[in-house]
């Protein structure tokens, strides 16, 4: 993964999986060999819902309940935008 940070903070910055596709809200990726949803942050940064996704699917919990985990160009190199934007996740 690779981010292009931005010069403002009205800018969100840009995203990019390993092959160079662009990354952006509401996409899909594939981290750690699960097929995500990416959110935006308050801070205009994209990331992965925090909310453990089984309270989602029994109800005790909303999607983003418990935060965004940012993402990080060290922690996540192999990630993989979906290019069939469709939840299959759940």
């Amino acid at each position: 993964m690779r981010i292009e940070y931005s010069k403002t903070s009205n800018e969100p910055n840009r995203y990019f999986d390993m092959n160079g596709e662009e990354i952006k809200e509401n996409d899909y990726v594939w981290m750690m060999d699960r097929k995500m949803k990416v959110y935006l942050t308050d801070q205009n940064c994209l990331g992965t819902d925090a909310t453990n996704p089984k309270w989602i699917e029994i109800g005790r919990a909303v999607e983003t309940e418990y935060g965004i985990y940012p993402f990080n160009e060290a922690d996540e190199p192999y990630l993989i935008k979906e290019t069939n934007n469709e939840d299959t996740s759940r």
